[in-house]
């Protein structure tokens, strides 16, 4: 039988917080709201946020729910229905130059509706920093619907 040390449990205990202290250093935290199934829209929405500026693809679709809508009220841009066609949308993020992101310039949340007014970054010279308005619906911790209106 092994014997397992007051210093081993100790160092033990001292590991695991250190293993998730880790983890919070490198994913902010609104980052793991989605996969902590975090019920607040505003953090929900943050969490896509950060994930969309990180280019992670996977965590980005894991703040969305399996049959999300994502829908441009300006019709220059078909409707995307569903996760895994939300993922095929979003691939680009993978292959990205790594100041492209997006700047959250205001935000209004209320209830469970999360608007934000989006300044696009880190474009190719003379595209400029172009800005547009999401409207997400957040329900049971994952985007459900997410409405892109006109600019004009």
């Amino acid at each position: 039988m092994m014997r397992v040390t007051t210093s081993e449990k100790h160092m033990s205990a001292v590991t695991r917080i250190l293993s998730v202290s880790m983890l919070a250093l490198l994913h902010p935290l609104s980052a793991l709201a989605c996969a902590n199934k975090s019920n607040d829209p505003a953090e929900v929405v943050q969490a896509q946020v950060d994930a969309y500026n990180a280019h992670d693809v996977a965590t980005f679709a894991s703040c969305y729910a399996d049959d999300v809508t994502v829908a441009d009220l300006g019709g220059k841009r078909p409707a995307i229905t569903g996760v895994v066609a939300l993922k095929r949308g979003y691939a680009f993020l993978a292959t990205a130059p790594k100041e492209f992101r997006v700047v959250i310039v205001q935000r209004v949340v209320n209830g469970l509706v999360v608007v934000d007014q989006e300044r696009l970054m880190g474009l190719p010279p003379g595209k400029g920093q172009p800005e547009a308005v999401a409207v997400y619906e957040v329900r049971d911790g994952k985007i459900r619907h997410v409405w892109f209106p006109p600019q004009s």
